[in-house]
């Protein structure tokens, strides 16, 4: 394999470079004559921005205070669970969901039933 100098090796860089910011500004100028298209397009049927958000397929528009049918608004807080296992010593709980806990699991392994501990 033969070395490069670090000179060659720089100047490929720099013509990369050079050819990827043509390929940017050919996509750029695409995205914008596109735009001026649809925009004279609209103008043209008399279509205003308002309209292109009911014109969305699978989309309707929601009257106002409208909520979703399923599942939370995305970051509200749940609603905590409540405990159905707890240990008699510690008081510590389990609400049943998720993972067994620790000290549920090494008590069930010295031979006491789940039932025990339900609250």
């Amino acid at each position: 394999m033969a070395s490069q100098s670090y000179e060659s090796i720089r100047k490929q860089i720099e013509k990369l470079e050079a050819r990827a910011r043509k390929l940017e500004d050919a996509a750029q100028q695409k995205k914008q004559q596109a735009v001026a298209q649809v925009l004279a397009l609209m103008k043209k049927l008399g279509v205003a921005v308002d309209d292109l958000g009911a014109a969305r397929p699978g989309r309707t528009r929601k009257a106002k205070g409208a909520t979703k049918k399923r599942g939370a608004a995305k970051g509200a807080a749940r609603k905590p669970v409540a405990a159905k296992y707890r240990h008699p010593k510690t008081g510590e709980a389990w609400s049943g969901r998720g993972r067994t806990p620790r000290w549920l699991a090494a008590l069930e392994a010295q031979g006491a039933s789940r039932d025990e501990f339900r609250v």
